[in-house]
């Protein structure tokens, strides 16, 4: 079942991923259920600031000698042309920062996610995995580009969505909706919200944006009490926007869902940087925030991970998630530790999944992994898949 939780009256929503019922993880999906990479999750760049010196224009879709039209391609040439200066390779972030006056009401209209689409549109960038768009009271608006980097989920919970569906169809946002029904709605106030999509080669995780948002009436709250998707999604004041891309995935889409108060100290830092995580304490591994660690092209933090938990326990799998060529061990276990025997990297072609309790890889391959796993002949784990 959904589990959320007000605590000390602080604005957060707490959802155990791991709990859902079957019919809203794998809501609307045909046949036997698709097993997707993990979702990913990104922090918010904070390079160097880039001035625009058009403001920002929401998306618009009349006609191209319209007015809204002529004002919206001004601003994203001098986007364009800001950002290529920043030479950034690999996976990348993009963030934009919309100055609004005084005057205007934060939370009432001026959705980010029609701010963020048209430039991310523009971009066309295959390396872009994450987009963040926030709004303030502010003359300057700015945009910044930076490289990709991984984080650990949010620490406040998070739930997962998954659906088949159209998003030209009535379906794909009933399917979302399903998933956060049971989700309490957040009081009223600013929200920061993060979406993490799991796609297809063939998705175009731009028009999932605005779909999914407007299934998260549960959360926001209604505009209007009797009209579906329509939530209050202006008081949105900051987003992110994550993409992972499976090519197994096929049409399924698979949605991590974060949001919480923007007055909320842990909604506000709701994920640790991996770079700076040396060592993972116990305590962040907590009954409100259990989970597994996935460790892919990450060796030193994995490492880091083993030394720091050496009782844990670790499935040790081909990226492509594939159940007989993976194990189950011990965090100790020689095989999997220390130096690697075959000179390569311990998170490449196979990644580590791990965490203090064995039920948690438990429920991980429960969730991610068609077929049983056999534990390590060498550790033997007290493993039962």
């Amino acid at each position: 079942m959904l589990f959320h939780l007000n605590k000390n009256n602080s604005r957060r929503i707490f959802i155990r991923t791991w709990s859902l019922p079957s019919n809203s993880v794998f809501v609307g999906l045909v046949g036997r259920p698709r097993y997707f990479e993990a979702v990913r999750w990104y922090a918010r760049p904070e390079s160097h600031p880039l001035q625009l010196s058009v403001a920002p224009r929401l998306a618009s879709w009349n006609k191209a000698d319209d007015p809204d039209q002529v004002r919206l391609r001004k601003y994203l040439d001098d986007a364009e042309v800001l950002l290529e200066s920043s030479k950034v390779k690999g996976p990348r972030a993009l963030r934009l920062d919309v100055g609004l006056s005084p005057e205007r009401d934060l939370l009432n209209m001026a959705d980010l996610d029609n701010y963020a689409y048209p430039l991310a549109c523009r971009l066309k960038d295959p390396s872009l995995v994450s987009v963040w768009c926030t709004k303030g009271h502010s003359e300057q608006s700015f945009v910044r580009v930076a490289p990709a980097e991984e984080v650990l989920p949010p620490s406040a919970g998070w739930l997962v969505a998954t659906t088949s569906a159209s998003t030209s169809t009535r379906a794909y946002k009933e399917q979302i909706r399903a998933a956060v029904a049971g989700a309490a709605e957040l009081p009223p106030g600013p929200v920061r919200l993060q979406l993490s999509f799991v796609v297809g080669p063939q998705r175009n995780w731009l028009n999932l944006w605005k779909q999914t948002i407007d299934a998260l009436d549960p959360i926001l709250g209604r505009t209007y009490p009797n009209r579906d998707w329509n939530p209050l999604d202006g008081r949105i004041t900051e987003l992110g926007l994550h993409l992972t891309v499976d090519p197994a995935a096929g049409i399924a889409v698979k949605v991590g869902i974060a949001a919480g108060q923007e007055g909320d100290t842990a909604a506000v830092q709701p994920i640790e940087e991996l770079a700076t995580q040396k060592m993972l304490r116990k305590n962040q591994i907590s009954v409100e925030g259990r989970r597994s660690l996935v460790f892919r092209d990450d060796d030193s933090g994995y490492l880091d991970w083993l030394a720091a938990h050496p009782d844990g326990h670790v499935i040790n799998i081909p990226r492509n998630h594939s159940a007989t060529a993976a194990r189950v061990h011990r965090a100790d276990c020689r095989t999997i530790n220390g130096q690697n025997p075959h000179k390569g990297a311990w998170t490449g072609p196979y990644i580590k999944v791990c965490a203090e309790q064995l039920a948690d890889i438990q429920q991980w391959a429960a969730d991610n992994v068609r077929g049983a796993i056999a534990p390590c002949g060498t550790c033997n784990p007290p493993w039962a898949s």
